[in-house]
């Protein structure tokens, strides 16, 4: 079935896919507009009306599941929700910024089984939420001697057994929160879950490194969001088909 669009909103994610220049108008609309999404409020379950959530409200909602890993499926219209569910389902309409808040810490998936549709993984739900911060100012690693080769090491390990991970960059940003000192930023282009890869990340780098301070982030060369930009500046330390690279 062709996608139609069914609202400004749709018509704003179809331009986004098609244009990664038009990717902030549909962040915008998306925490600006209502979005459903499967599920109940206690003590609201039979309501048949609109009602607002009121505060400490006990919220139920109804998660899925792709390659073993949990993520809320969300919607931007009632056709694109039926796409997804096969039977009558109980759901909620919700503002964009109020549901993503509510909700900070899960994967989220927008339009699940739709033509036009988006992933989203907590770091980037966050980034949505408040914005770029203002504090973190991106450094080009300029030779890959600037790189922790312990953590490089590390990676490219995890990277081997991930077989959905393509390229990978790293740079260093500071955080005026975390007293005005540089970290390495990873950048994953990756078609797998996310959430699997940066456990692994974690464990592997705590064995290598314990305590050393990094981010990950996934990176979408058609749309990218939070430091995909400057990710994609440098030169990438891994890429799947060739050897990893290794540091003396």
């Amino acid at each position: 079935m062709p996608f139609i669009s069914e609202n400004a909103l749709e018509e704003a994610l179809v331009r986004a896919a098609k244009n990664p220049q038009a990717a902030p108008d549909f962040y915008r609309l998306m925490l600006e507009s209502e979005l459903l999404v499967l599920g109940t409020v206690e003590g609201r379950e039979a309501a048949t009306e609109q009602f607002n959530i009121d505060p400490g409200s006990r919220v139920s909602l109804v998660t899925g599941e792709k390659n073993g890993q949990k993520f809320l499926p969300v919607f931007t219209s009632m056709a694109r929700m039926q796409e997804y569910v096969s039977e009558e389902s109980k759901f909620l309409t919700v503002n964009g910024r109020a549901l993503l808040d509510l909700t900070r810490g899960a994967p989220v998936t927008l339009n699940p089984r739709s033509e036009f549709g988006r992933e989203f993984t907590p770091d980037e739900i966050a980034q949505l939420l408040d914005g770029a911060p203002q504090a973190r100012q991106p450094k080009r690693v300029i030779g890959e001697a600037d790189f922790p080769p312990g953590l490089v090491e590390a990676l490219n390990a995890v990277f081997v057994k991930h077989h959905e991970v393509a390229t990978a960059w790293m740079i260093e940003v500071t955080f005026a929160d975390r007293g005005g000192l540089s970290h390495p930023l990873v950048g994953i282009e990756t078609s797998g879950d996310m959430a699997a890869l940066v456990s692994d990340i974690e464990t592997a780098a705590n064995a290598a490194l314990p305590g050393l301070v990094f981010d990950v982030q996934r990176v979408d060369r058609e749309r990218p969001v939070g430091m995909a930009d400057a990710l994609l500046q440098g030169q990438p330390f891994y890429e799947r088909g060739k050897s990893p690279r290794t540091l003396n």
